[in-house]
């Protein structure tokens, strides 16, 4: 049971290491900042702890993103450095040329699966972090900090890191971030329906 529920990560696994290391180093710097700010104002504990969430998720988004690409190098040295066309083929992987089963078409399906999914948690962080921010400012939120990492990758490969900077892949995160946005959103409507009725 476990072994089907973990299979879908396996194509992923070579990002636990970099993930581990990034959020060894980031974690408790962020610790120390937030006691040493503790010290001087006062914090609700929940807030704290969404706070180190959203950093741990963070560090796991640069860990995923800006560590070399060894997987994909074969791919990624075949292809041009940046890919500013929106596809529809890139998107759905149903182009022709990517026959079912080949490796090629898998890079192409765990790609963006991986992209989609990857900027969903930042969706749902987002308005916990800020409670306040309105859905239009999460997607540009969402949007900025895709093409960051976009241009970041095209600036890595100089030191061998097999990265690509594609439109595509900024297209499929914003779409993930959209998701945990509304999925966000339906949470706090439910929520203070629920409260209205308890008032009620």
């Amino acid at each position: 049971m476990l072994r089907h529920l973990l299979y879908p990560f396996l194509p992923y696994r070579s990002l636990f290491l970099p993930f581990l290391v990034v959020s060894a180093i980031t974690v408790p710097c962020w610790l120390i900042f937030r006691l040493y700010r503790a010290r001087t104002t006062g914090h609700r504990l929940p807030r704290e702890i969404v706070l180190l969430t959203f950093v741990v998720y963070l560090s796991g988004l640069a860990a995923a993103t800006l560590g070399p690409n060894r997987p994909s190098r074969v791919v990624a040295e075949a292809m041009v450095g940046v890919d500013l066309r929106p596809s529809l083929a890139s998107l759905t992987c149903s182009d022709a040329t990517l026959p079912r089963g080949s490796p090629a078409r898998g890079f192409c399906v765990r790609n963006a699966r991986g992209n989609l999914v990857l900027f969903l948690p930042l969706g749902m962080l987002l308005p916990l972090v800020w409670t306040r921010l309105r859905f239009r400012r999460g997607v540009q939120i969402a949007i900025a900090v895709s093409l960051s990492i976009e241009l970041l990758q095209l600036l890595s490969r100089a030191w061998g890191s097999y990265r690509t900077a594609d439109v595509n892949d900024v297209i499929l995160n914003v779409a993930g971030a959209s998701l945990g946005l509304a999925l966000a959103s339906l949470l706090r409507l439910r929520q203070s329906t629920r409260s209205a009725m308890a008032r009620a």
